[in-house]
């Protein structure tokens, strides 16, 4: 009787092991959000893109709205996890002249960053990871001037190689920003991705379930920002 015990327990504790990573994955994570990108709906620009613009909250459609987050890779032995968090808290301004982009700046507000687990938030909050106690903000900045001669006023996206600073965690770092840019009515919109390795800025990424699960030291940064003239 004994052994049968010990048999099925050892059972059950193999399909534990079997199980467990599927069972995260599927069942707690579930099916990551979609990375930020243009709205597939545009019309024609109705207005040139010389003058101040400033970041607006944007269309209804909660997926098309200015917002900003991050994504990252775990593995939880050999099942690989996708995690993300986002937050509509974006401001910022660009200034454009002659067609072409003299300057523009990005705040985000790094506490007001959300995910499906709240404990994941807690830590990303804290003083290991972004410290938003002490970093409330993160900001990106573009530092060289940019020609938007290229983006069609039909709505048709725009890919753009950009120079800018990335502020986090009180530490600015040169970075290269792939940007898709539309021109549709009265807004432009502007979605983009900057890799970011944890290590560049003193983040410690977090490191749950006793070492088991292992989180990838570059995460993404993504972005979506709906702009209107001042």
């Amino acid at each position: 009787m004994a052994k049968r015990v010990l048999l099925l327990l050892a059972v059950l504790a193999v399909v534990g092991v079997c199980a467990g990573p599927w069972f995260y994955r599927t069942q707690m994570e579930g099916t990551p959000a979609p990375a930020l990108s243009l709205p597939s709906t545009h019309r024609p620009a109705s207005t040139n893109l010389d003058g101040k613009w400033s970041v607006t909250a944007g269309p209804d459609d909660e997926s098309n709205r200015s917002q900003a987050g991050y994504r990252a890779s775990q593995q939880l032995l050999w099942e690989s996890v996708i995690v993300s968090g986002r937050t509509n808290s974006v401001n910022g301004e660009a200034s454009v002249a002659g067609n072409t982009l003299q300057s523009a700046s990005f705040v985000v507000d790094v506490g007001s960053m959300q995910s499906p687990h709240r404990g994941r938030d807690d830590k990303f909050r804290s003083a290991d990871v972004m410290g938003a106690g002490q970093f409330p903000t993160a900001k990106l900045a573009v530092v060289d001037p940019v020609d938007l001669s290229g983006v069609s006023g039909n709505g048709m996206p725009s890919t753009l190689e950009v120079s800018a600073q990335l502020t986090l965690k009180g530490v600015t770092r040169q970075v290269a920003v792939r940007v898709e840019m539309q021109r549709t009515g009265d807004r432009v919109v502007a979605a983009g991705e900057i890799p970011v390795t944890f290590a560049d800025y003193g983040i410690n990424p977090p490191a749950p379930f006793a070492g088991l699960l292992a989180v990838d030291p570059i995460v993404t940064i993504e972005f979506l920002v709906n702009l209107v003239k001042r």
